[in-house]
Formats: structure tokens, C-alpha cells, sequence
């Protein structure tokens, strides 16, 4: 369950998975979720079967398929060996159901009651998407369509997923705002947290009872067949690239006299004479309490002073002109203030915000400077500013040429750009034949983008540094995720059919072992009378909370430790046939947290988050039953079957 919890978390004690749709829509658009097109027609001839109904709307087998079956190829980018069938017995199909159902029925119920998303917002998240941006960084009309065509979305799906995310952000995040805990429940699970426990791993390894006699070629083939999981590599691809960047324009980017003379018009304010001055600020609610701290500056007091006095605190406003002060505060406070000598109040004045007093803290008289003095300043920006010109120009011709059809090898050849090829990479930057391989700066910046991409894609520009460096990249080789020959694993393979044949013998002497220590045999004892007296021991010492800080990396030792009773015994498993652990849990140490500030203060944030999230779940179950939400079990069951024989668990039928 740890990669749900990964991809589902939130900041509501991880309880608001909801967001996850709206995640795998823009997902769409950004490339992230591929193979679209490989399975949107799996359910034809039941897009109209209804998973749920939600008011007036249903949500249909081939909608909840479709998610799954991203949602699955998500997980298996990051974690090749997982099986469909690991995938649905962990829940994944129903929480995507789930979710999607929840989602839906937010957006009716906020619809109902007046809580309406505009369609100038969704614009806004649209445009704000880095997906659909120009070699140049800014949004593009057409970059936004042909990711969508690529991806084979529908702007109205793209729409509705961000709709519901809003939505969401608007109904949820408030109603988990500012839980609190009662505080009849901190000591209690404060004391649980501080709880210390201590214990026994004993690991019977699989090596130790693996066949001495070497397996034949048929029985190792005869494995890797039944086994292609376990030696399953990530998808792999090769990049092409050419870069560009801003030192190539430089030649052409001499300002010109008439240039500088427009940009030192243009930054008048900046180069004319002129004072800054800072102050301290404070704000009070009435024009007596105004007037009261007045007096006290007036006495000689700091308005620092006045206000740590009073239990507040002054403000400062460091180094504005008059105009700029202005925009902060009004026109008649900014002209007082400045016409007020060092150490001057002002004030109180009526603002905005209540009574306002400003004291003159310092003073500074700036030279201007004339176009002489300024011009080195100006000539290196005026320099950068025409270099990124005619470098977006030259990205924009670039990108203009590859929606004509001009191919990659004759962009890089008229442009003088030298192309460059990759190694067999994994998203992640990794050579599965060279472990030592690390990827440069270039190829680190260009993997989101060359992963994003299909097999075939026109080249694209890609953002290398933004401003200042970009690539045309393309993808010249692709190797699906997958088992690979089984020649080039074939040491691997017999390690593996040895575990497994081990695994037998290691199973069975790992639980009488276990059944020995629960019925209170001593250690030393046990292991010997089972010929396991060799076997390697680690102890085990732990807080509850300490391991709890650790996330999603809890060892399972640890995990089985504040599971058990005292005294008694647990087997666990190791992945992939190496063996079996036995966890002994031999003390409980009890903490009281009520002398421990940091520890309560902890628990009790904790406990809110968790609360928060229950009142979302409660507020969820809510808007299903006011919009009398209904599910049928029969069209879910069919979507898992479909699942199943589109990933080859089971034949089609």
C-alpha cells in the first residue's frame, strides 16, 4: 500500500487522495501518463455501463477503467515488477473508483449550493501548466492542442479534472482548517509514541539451503518464464540533442547609441536624483491608543519601545521615495512622511487599516546619474536583453521549422548545432549495463521531457537553463519495460532459482522457530536443536515515534516489533525468496509524556491533521448521501476483469 499512500497523500493527514484525479488529468497534458490510446477502446460496447450515479450524472466502466489503467502504468514506471494483479489486490481499482466517484460528487454538490468555479480560474491553472509553454516559457495556444492530440485527451476532460481540483481546494481545505485535539487524547498516544521496545531479529536465510547441484538450461529457462517479473527493467530510451544557448548571439546583440538613449529614458526614475528614507511603522485600532503612544515617542521613547510596551510590534519599511512609500500607504501619508525630519513622527494618521504613526529612522540623499555614468550599466542589459531576444527568436524559428517538417538532422546541420546522442537511459538518468554512469547537467534537464515524449514524436525544444539554454531533443530508441533476453540474465536467474528451491527448507525451519519461541523455548535452545545456531541475530531497540519519522521507510523488523505481545514471536518474509525473519519481542518500557512539552505539543499537531482529515472523510460521506450517490458492484467487478485481460492476467475471453 506504501505507493497509494505516496501518490495519494495530502496535506490533511494524507487524507485528501481526492487531488490525485486532477494530478492524472494534467498528467495527461504533461506527458507523465502514456498509452492512452492502447486501451480507451477496451470497453467497447460498455462505455454506457454505469460503475456509479452521481445526481444526474454517471460515472462509466470505460471512465474508471481509463483512470485504473493510468493510474497502474504510473505505478509501474516507477516500480517495473508490479503485476496487475499486485495492483488490484492492494485496492488500486477501487480506489480510483472511489476517488473519481468522490470527485464527481463534489462538483455536483458545490454546483448546487452556489460553490461555482469560472472559467476564467481554469484558464488561469491552464495556462499556468508548464506543459503547454513555448521554447520561450510563456503559454502557447498551439503547444497546448498538439499535447492534447498527442495524448488523445478532450480539453472538456483536461477542464473537468481541474474543475473538481478547485472545487476541492475550496470545500475540504476549510473544513479540515484548524482541528483541534481534545486533550484527553494527547497523553494517551503521546505515551504510545515515546514507548520504548525492545527485541530479537534472527534471519534464516535461503542461500544456506540452495541446491549444491547446478540446475539444467531447460530448468533455468523453464523459471525465467514462469518469473518475467523478477527480472523486469524499467523502460529505456536513447536521446538525440542539440544545444543552443545564449553566448551564440552575442555578436549580434551590440547595443546600438540609440538603444542605450531609450533605455535610460525608459529607467528615468532609477537614474534621477532623488531620497530614500526608512521607517518604523505602527498600526493601532483607535485614535486614542494612536495618540497615547504618540505622547510616549514624544517623551523620548523608540516606537519599538511603544510597542513591545503595549504587546505589539512595529513594522519597518526600509528604503523607499516618496512614491513608492505612496503605493504602500496613501499619497497624504508618504508626503508628511517625507517632509518630516530624521527621528520625526508622523501621525497618527487614519489608514486602512486603523490609526497609523510612522517614525523617520534614516535618511538618504541618492546622486542621479547622467547618460555617461550610466551607460556601462546599460550597456550590459541592453546587451542581455537583445542576446534573449534573438534567442527566443532563433527557439521560435526552430520550433516553427519542426512543425513544418524539417527533420533534426538538417535543423542541427543548417544551424551548425552539433547533435549529441545518449546511452540507453531510464527516466531516472540511469545505464542499466554501466551502474557508474552518471548523467550530465544536459541530459538531467532533458529526461522529464524525452520520457514525456512517444516513440515517433516530432524533435521539440526543451528548456535546458531557462533564459539561457536550450536543446532540440528527440527520441532516436526506445526499449519497453520488460524482461530482457534471457542470455544476458542468466547468472541472475540461477541465483534466483536457488533462493526459490532454498526458500522451501529455509520456510519450514523459520516457522517451527517461530512456533518454538511462542510456546517460551529459550532462544539459544531453539536455534540449536533446529541446527540454526550459526544463524545471523540482530537486536532490535526502538520508539514508536522514532520510527514513525521515518515515513514510508519503516523496516518490517521494526514494523512486527510494535505489533507483538511480549514474549511472543513473528515471521516475516523477505522479498523474492531470500529468507525469513523472526522477530522476538522481549521488553516494553513505558514513557509518561506529561513532563515532555515538545512530545505533547507534537501529538497534539499530529492528532489535528488526522482529525482534519476525518472531517473531510465525514464531509465526503455527507455530500454522497444528500445527493443520494448509488454503486453497482457488477459494473466494478466487469472493469476488473477487463483490467486483468488487457494486462494479460487472464486470457481474453
Amino acid at each position: 500500500m506504501m505507493f497509494f499512500r505516496r501518490i495519494l497523500g495530502s496535506k490533511i493527514g494524507g487524507l485528501l487522495a481526492l487531488v490525485f484525479l486532477a494530478v492524472i488529468g494534467l498528467a495527461f497534458a504533461a506527458g507523465d501518463i502514456t498509452g492512452h490510446d492502447s486501451f480507451t477502446s477496451m470497453f467497447s460496447g460498455q462505455s454506457s455501463t454505469e460503475v456509479a450515479r452521481v445526481g444526474k450524472r454517471a460515472v462509466t466502466a470505460n471512465e474508471v477503467q481509463t483512470r485504473t489503467q493510468m493510474f497502474f502504468e504510473r505505478m509501474r514506471e516507477e516500480n517495473p515488477n508490479l503485476t496487475i494483479d499486485e495492483f488490484l489486490a492492494q485496492g488500486g481499482l477501487q480506489r480510483v473508483a472511489e476517488e473519481l466517484i468522490a470527485n464527481r460528487a463534489l462538483i455536483a454538490w458545490g454546483d448546487a449550493h452556489g460553490v461555482r468555479i469560472s472559467k476564467a480560474l481554469v484558464d488561469a491553472e491552464i495556462a499556468g501548466n508548464p506543459a503547454f509553454v513555448d521554447a520561450t516559457g510563456n503559454f502557447s495556444e498551439q503547444v497546448f492542442r498538439q499535447m492534447l492530440a498527442q495524448r488523445r485527451v478532450t480539453e472538456q476532460d483536461l477542464r473537468d479534472d481541474i474543475l473538481g481540483q478547485l472545487v476541492q481546494q475550496q470545500l475540504l481545505a476549510p473544513i479540515g482548517a484548524g482541528a483541534r485535539t481534545p486533550e484527553a487524547m494527547v497523553v494517551p498516544y503521546a505515551a504510545s509514541l515515546l514507548e520504548q521496545r525492545t527485541g530479537l531479529a534472527i534471519a534464516v536465510p535461503s542461500a544456506a539451503y540452495a541446491p549444491k547441484n547446478q540446475p539444467t538450461e531447460a530448468e533455468l529457462r523453464a523459471f525465467y518464464t514462469a518469473h518475467p517479473d523478477e527480472f523486469s527493467l524499467p523502460e529505456q530510451r536513447k536521446l538525440r540533442y542539440a544545444l543552443v544557448n545564449l553566448a551564440r548571439f552575442e555578436g549580434q546583440a551590440t547595443p546600438t547609441d540609440a538603444e542605450l538613449q531609450q533605455a535610460y529614458k525608459s529607467k528615468a526614475d532609477q537614474y534621477k536624483a532623488r531620497q530614500e528614507r526608512s521607517f518604523s511603522q505602527l498600526i493601532l485600532a483607535t485614535e486614542a491608543a494612536a495618540r497615547d503612544a504618540a505622547a510616549k515617542v514624544a517623551q523620548g521613547q523608540s516606537l519599538t519601545q511603544v510597542a513591545s510596551g503595549a504587546g505589539l510590534a512595529a513594522s519597518r519599511i526600509d528604503h523607499l521615495d516618496q512614491a513608492a512609500l505612496a503605493t504602500q500607504t496613501s499619497a497624504d501619508i508618504a508626503r508628511a512622511a517625507f517632509a518630516a525630519a530624521k527621528g520625526g513622527l508622523v501621525g497618527p494618521v487614519r489608514s486602512p487599516l486603523g490609526w497609523t504613526l510612522l517614525r523617520v529612522e534614516d535618511v538618504r540623499d541618492i546622486a542621479g546619474k547622467t547618460f555617461e555614468q550610466a551607460r556601462d550599466d546599460l550597456v550590459a542589459e541592453v546587451r542581455q536583453a537583445k542576446q534573449r531576444q534573438l534567442f527566443s527568436e532563433f527557439l521560435n524559428d526552430l520550433d516553427g521549422k519542426l512543425g513544418e517538417g524539417v527533420s533534426f538532422t538538417e535543423l542541427a546541420r543548417t544551424n551548425q548545432l552539433t547533435i549529441v546522442e545518449t546511452p540507453l537511459l531510464t527516466k531516472e538518468g540511469k545505464v542499466v549495463a554501466d551502474p557508474a554512469y552518471q548523467p550530465d547537467a544536459t541530459v538531467s534537464a532533458l529526461l522529464e521531457q524525452g520520457f514525456a515524449m512517444s516513440e515517433g514524436d516530432d524533435p521539440q525544444v526543451a528548456q535546458v537553463k531557462p533564459d539561457e539554454e536550450a536543446a532540440l531533443v528527440a527520441v532516436s530508441d526506445v526499449v519497453p519495460a520488460g524482461p530482457p533476453p534471457f542470455e544476458t540474465v542468466k547468472a541472475a536467474v540461477q541465483v534466483a532459482w536457488g533462493l526459490s528451491k532454498g526458500a522451501e527448507q529455509a520456510q519450514k525451519l523459520a516457522s517451527q522457530l517461530e512456533q518454538a519461541l511462542n510456546k517460551g523455548e529459550a532462544t539459544d535452545a531453539a536455534l540449536a536443536r533446529l541446527g540454526l545456531a550459526s544463524a545471523p541475530r540482530q537486536p532490535l531497540d526502538a520508539r514508536r515515534g522514532d520510527i514513525n519519522r521515518q515515513g514510508g521507510a519503516i523496516p518490517p523488523p521494526l514494523q512486527a516489533l510494535f505489533t507483538l505481545q511480549k514474549g511472543k514471536a513473528k515471521l516475516l518474509p523477505l522479498e523474492r525468496d531470500r529468507g525469513f525473519v523472526i522477530v522476538r519481542l522481549d521488553t516494553i518500557t513505558p514513557h509518561d509524556p506529561r513532563g515532555d512539552a515538545n512530545a505533547l505539543s507534537a501529538t497534539r499537531g499530529g492528532l489535528a491533521n488526522v482529525l482534519g482529515g476525518e472531517y473531510a472523510r465525514q464531509f465526503m460521506a455527507a455530500v454522497q448521501q444528500d445527493l443520494g450517490v448509488t454503486r453497482s458492484d457488477a459494473a466494478l467487478a466487469a472493469v476488473e476483469k477487463a483490467l486483468r485481460e488487457a494486462n494479460g492476467a487472464i486470457p481474453a475471453q
